[in-house]
């Protein structure tokens, strides 16, 4: 064979390798998982049963089978609300309902299966959601907090201050190469890593942060203070991982805009120019809906930022009173 043919050969390989080998990272990185161990009415372990993960809202099923131990665990599962079925012969089938799973989430459900009197055994999983083999310290800002807390400039990074563990980052940011903002356990600003869909936002050549996606296209996003495993390198400080939403079987739309305008607002009470040159503007829209339904769908966002304003003004009338004086000597 042709050298040259046989290097372009192996390139590709490589190039294939490395594609799935950031794949698989970046799905674990925005997903979470299920596990727990299965046992029957006197606590001895089930093997066998088949359990059953769906997302009613887009069709989504994975299922497995428990260990000769009767444990069972499924991964990379997209962040949602899940009903969970668990079923063997000689048993009832076992339905948990509501079992929400966020970002990163590493949960742990147990299953007690009752002798096969009953047809179906309801539950409530909420209350009995644990995680025991997490060691890192992690919040999870969910959808609900990201739609209805106020929030100055629409940018739901800020929503990352909710968390005891931060603080806001004092440190100038350079305007082309903008940082996240947060402070981690004392960290600058530039030590965070901050990913999207399991893909790295950070701007390795300055550790900046690029720009993200509208805060309406969000769905959740996971904190990590410190601790976290080996798959979140690189930062020294904190972790934010974010979750785009997704469509669903429906058609869902929203419109909105945001005005600040010096006509509506006060001006600054240290400024002598009469209502000075302000107006801001933030619009946008979000559509979602099914390409195929139950296969494959789609969401989109926009919004803009418009702004028009001076950077100049006049403060301070007759200098505060003060007199000026010569301080070179």
């Amino acid at each position: 064979m042709d050298p040259m043919k046989k290097l372009m050969r192996i390139g590709m390989l490589l190039m294939v390798v490395l594609f799935a080998m950031t794949s698989a990272w970046a799905q674990s990185v925005a997903t979470a998982q299920l596990g727990g161990t299965v046992k029957d009415p006197k606590g001895a372990v089930v093997p066998n049963v088949t359990i059953t993960v769906r997302d009613a809202a887009k069709n989504f099923e994975r299922s497995t089978l428990t260990a000769p131990d009767g444990a069972y665990q499924i991964l990379q599962l997209p962040p949602g609300v899940y009903t969970v079925n668990a079923s063997t012969p000689g048993f009832a089938k076992f339905t948990a309902k509501s079992v929400e799973l966020t970002v990163g989430q590493t949960a742990t459900l147990p299953i007690n299966l009752s002798i096969s009197n009953t047809e179906v055994v309801d539950v409530n999983a909420q209350a009995q959601l644990v995680e025991t083999e997490r060691t890192s310290s992690t919040n999870t800002i969910q959808q609900q907090r990201i739609d209805n807390l106020p929030i100055n400039g629409r940018n739901y990074i800020n929503f990352t201050l909710t968390d005891s563990e931060a603080s806001r980052d004092v440190a100038p940011s350079i305007g082309a190469a903008p940082t996240s903002g947060i402070n981690f356990g004392g960290q600058r600003a530039r030590s965070n890593l901050v990913n999207l869909d399991g893909m790295d936002q950070v701007d390795n050549s300055v550790n900046g942060i690029r720009s993200t996606i509208p805060q309406d296209a969000v769905q959740e996003f996971q904190i990590i203070d410190n601790g976290y495993a080996a798959e979140y390198g690189r930062a020294s400080g904190g972790v934010v991982n974010i979750v785009s939403r997704s469509g669903n079987n429906d058609f869902h739309g929203t419109a909105y805009a945001y005005l600040r305008n010096r006509y509506i607002q006060a001006t600054n009470p240290f400024s002598n120019v009469n209502q000075p040159a302000y107006t801001r503007v933030q619009p946008g829209f979000t559509l979602s809906g099914p390409i195929k339904k139950d296969k494959a769908y789609w969401f989109l966002a926009y919004e803009g930022n418009f702004r028009q304003e001076t950077g100049f003004s006049t403060i301070g009338a007759n200098n505060f009173g003060l007199v000026p004086f010569d301080a070179s000597p």
